[in-house]
């Protein structure tokens, strides 16, 4: 973890852990974070692991911005063992212990490191000439001009610009004229005919990044401390970018060791998340700059920025501070605090409590002013060849604007546990744990907005005017109590047995289902230690199963939490009623007063091993995990008519299964006084089938979401392109449900009912989602004397990314479209049309499965 470059925690943890599946879906700084899930996808709704950090579960801030110097050790809890955290356990669990100190001198390590980034792959887009080709040869498709003079139209097109039609006398007018698309071919003059890298105009080569981590550790034997202050700064690709994240943390633990019988921990952490953001999101910035026309100027020859792409986006501008900026400041206080206490008259019994308080606050100061762009007087460039730009305010607003809030959260977790553990002669070994958990969430958000302020000199919120000024504000208090045991039997290492479980009370649930039970089995064999055991060369052997329930509160539908759901309550609003805004109440969800835990029944099947003189190490699992009472809301069989679809509450219904195994392989060698090495490989595949999930009723089988992956894609089957006008004569199916009159390049569909109609009943689902499959991972680490060497091969495959762009008149294609399209003058049986904005029946953003296309990515670290 010490080793890797990434800023976020989460992301080190890529390819290193057997069964825990990261996918990091940003790399903007500050939001790169990945999303963590063990075993891949296991319910509907939220699939988020417990995150426990030195013993209290579900802190603020997760794991992501832990200092990575400040770690111990990471474990991961994936079968039955997760069961002891019963209440949000049922996704697994991830357990973070930070590091203590050692008795012994102080000890003073600092560690710096340097790194520079940049994109592994960035969109290539048509060029000018490209792109207004394709243009050219849309308005042929969108004409009167008949198929079978299509080719003598682009001829015509290119030669002269226009082709009249034979027989009307229509005169069709190329989009572009053979004298502009000359221009941009001999880029002789970029005032007039740019040829734009929107990606080039915007993007760096590279972005810095650096860390710094200073610490200190030491003590007696009966004080020991550790102690670090750390600092981190990530750049992002942007040019003059406004986007950075910064990051300040400090952290003190501390053990004593009172007397024989009392001892107490005592850890307090701060940390400050400094991020800044153009005042446009990351996804809007992306998205123009796959829209960008290379025909158009992104930065005109003397450094101004060019013309937007609407309503102001021009990606070389929205992305520095020249429209304002995003300030987004994170305070994290963390307190840890724990007491044993051993009775000095039973031996093995400890009484611990322990306490966790975390208290941030999260700011945001968005300060949005208008900004200038570029445009060229054509005319007088064209007659004098003096290139003049005039400026023009392009935003959507022309006055500046304040918006300012802050979230302010605190968090308790009070715990207290009674441990028994005692050895009887030197066979038997037991041991008895018994706990109860109050967890206490606590939140209050408030923000305010003004606009028409007098001047962009002053950015406080005071000064803005009170006409269309805005406020809003809302709290929450989340509770959840939770009793708990373990009891272990140990008989001379061989049989291991242990069985926990939870009773688990969450604020979600109405009084009478409040409470789950969720108990949990396992058992272990230490082969190796049998005295029938003489195997030579096999130094270890154990053999493990488990099962487990646990629940998961987590109801996430509607891109939301729904809490109260048990009750009638209402949403405020504001609606005008005779002219006069009125504060309104609506009905968000229809009350449902008895529903419960989703409840996780997890089986776990394992074999660890060591051989070759300690020198090979390996791990295999199996799984399987069955997942009911799943919270959904029964749309499927709800007619839209009734009105209350978007309405219905949450119910126990829905049900998935989870299948898998994993496997870690890790050799050691080399020489302890010379060169040192280790290698290691390790995979997970999981594979989710949804069971029960209330869908349309009538719908074929071949569509349902039964018996698929969840969020299987629902797509049509690609069968070729029309190549010409036989093609299309030759063709026997009904092609009138999804267009009139087919016509050259057209997709072909297959025919899934076969009842020689295309339509929606076409619509196959597939077993591809999202996520993948199968993960997996190497790593070699090496080390001589002073120098070190480690190195992470990461990747997954069995997953599927839709790609759609905006392409036509409202923005650029791919130059992978270009290369592989049907035009007249070449002809395909296997590349479609290109379209606008969706104009075919194969490009208005329905999605089409084509067999041969296969994305795997692999990356170094």
């Amino acid at each position: 973890m010490e080793s890797s470059p990434a800023i976020s925690v989460s992301n080190s943890l890529a390819g290193r852990l057997p069964g825990v599946v990261i996918i990091q879906t940003s790399g903007e700084p500050g939001n790169d974070q990945s999303n963590i899930s063990i075993r891949g996808t296991n319910t509907l709704g939220n699939n988020q692991p417990l995150i426990v950090i030195d013993g209290i579960p579900d802190r603020d801030g997760g794991i992501g911005r832990l200092n990575p110097d400040d770690i111990a050790n990471i474990s991961v809890l994936k079968d039955a063992s997760a069961a002891i955290y019963g209440a949000r356990a049922a996704n697994g669990a991830i357990i973070v212990t930070t590091k203590q100190g050692n008795a012994g001198k102080p000890v003073i390590t600092y560690k710096g490191d340097f790194g520079i980034t940049r994109p592994t792959k960035v969109p290539e887009m048509s060029n000018a000439v490209e792109y207004l080709t394709i243009m050219n040869e849309l308005a042929i498709y969108n004409s009167n001009i008949p198929v079978s003079e299509w080719g003598a139209a682009n001829t015509a097109f290119q030669n002269a610009g226009s082709y009249t039609i034979p027989g009307s006398g229509e005169t069709v007018n190329a989009a572009f004229s053979p004298e502009t698309v000359n221009g941009h071919r001999a880029g002789n003059d970029p005032w007039l005919y740019p040829d734009s890298d929107w990606f080039g105009a915007t993007f760096q080569d590279w972005a810095e990044q650096q860390r710094h981590n200073l610490s200190i550790s030491g003590g007696s034997e009966n004080i020991k401390y550790y102690s670090s202050l750390g600092y981190a700064d990530q750049g992002a690709i942007y040019k003059n970018s406004a986007n950075r994240y910064q990051q300040y943390n400090f952290r003190i633990n501390t053990d004593a060791k009172i007397n024989d019988y009392f001892s107490t921990k005592l850890g307090f952490t701060y940390r400050k998340e400094y991020r800044t953001f153009p005042t446009e999101g990351a996804g809007a910035i992306f998205r123009m700059l796959m829209r960008g026309r290379p025909n158009e100027a992104a930065v005109w020859p003397n450094g101004l920025p060019g013309p937007d792409i609407e309503n102001g986006q021009q990606p070389v501008v929205v992305t520095t501070n020249a429209t304002g900026y995003d300030k987004q400041p994170t305070d994290y206080l963390q307190f840890t605090g724990s007491v044993d206490i051993k009775n000095p008259w039973v031996e093995g019994l400890t009484l611990t409590l322990l306490a966790g308080v975390d208290q941030s606050q999260q700011r945001r100061k968005l300060w949005q002013t208008p900004w200038e762009l570029y445009f060229l007087d054509r005319e007088r460039y064209i007659s004098t060849g003096e290139p003049v730009l005039n400026a023009a305010v392009r935003s959507n607003f022309t006055d500046p604007r304040l918006t300012q809030s802050s979230l302010n959260v605190i968090n308790t977790n009070l715990t207290a546990l009674l441990n028994y553990d005692k050895t009887f002669g030197n066979d038997h070994t037991i041991n008895v744990l018994a706990g109860v958990t109050r967890e206490n969430f606590q939140g209050e958000f408030l923000s305010a907005f003004r606009r028409n302020f007098l001047s962009a000199a002053v950015d406080q919120l005071g000064v803005g005017g009170e006409v269309g000024q805005e406020t809003d504000g809302f709290g929450y208090n989340r509770t959840r109590l939770g009793y708990y045991g373990r009891a272990q039997y140990n008989f001379k290492e061989k049989y291991l047995a242990e069985f926990i479980w939870r009773y688990d009370g969450s604020y979600i649930f109405p009084g009478n289902d409040r409470f789950g039970f969720f108990p949990g089995f396992l058992a272990g064999w230490n082969i190796n230690n049998e005295d029938w055991f003489n195997v030579k060369g096999i130094d270890y052997l154990k053999l493990r199963a488990s099962y487990g329930q646990m629940g998961n509160d987590q109801v996430f539908f509607n891109q939301a939490l729904q809490e109260y759901a048990y009750l009638s309550i209402y949403d405020f609003g504001q609606y005008p009623i005779d002219g006069v805004v009125q504060t309104t109440l609506t009905e968000p969800l229809l009350a449902n007063p008895s529903f419960t835990w989703e409840r996780a029944n997890n089986f776990n099947l394992g074999l660890d091993g060591i051989i070759l003189d300690g020198n090979l190490s390996f791990t295999f699992e199996y799984f399987l995990n069955k997942r009911d009472q799943i919270l959904i809301q029964q749309t499927g069989s709800t007619p839209g008519s009734s009105g209350i679809a978007d309405l219905l509450p949450p119910v126990n219904a829905g049900k998935v299964d989870n299948e898998g195994f994993e496997f870690a392989l890790n050799y050691y060698g080399g020489d302890p006084d010379g060169l040192k090495w280790d290698a290691g490989i390790n995979g997970g595949f999981a594979k989710n089938t949804v069971v029960f999930l209330d869908e349309i009723p009538g719908a074929p089988e071949y569509q349902l979401q039964e018996g698929k992956p969840i969020g299987a894609y629902l797509v049509y089957q690609y069968d070729g392109v029309f190549r010409d006008e036989a093609a299309i004569a030759s063709n026997t199916l009904d092609y009138s449900a999804v267009k009139p009159q087919l016509e050259p390049g057209d997709m072909k569909f297959k025919d899934v009912n076969n009842d020689g109609i295309i339509n929606d009943l076409d619509q196959v689902r597939i077993d591809n989602n999202l996520i993948p499959t199968f993960n997996f991972g190497a790593t070699l680490n090496a080390s001589y004397k002073n120098f070190d060497l480690s190195i992470l091969f990461q990747g997954a495959t069995g997953a599927k990314l839709p790609i759609q762009t905006e392409s036509g008149d409202i923005g650029n294609f791919l130059k992978y479209s270009f290369d592989n399209r049907w035009s007249p003058d070449n002809p395909s049986s296997v590349h479609p049309r290109l379209a606008s904005r969706g104009d075919t029946y194969y490009s208005e953003g329905i999605m089409v499965i084509i067999p041969t296309i296969c994305l795997v990515k692999i990356i170094l670290d």
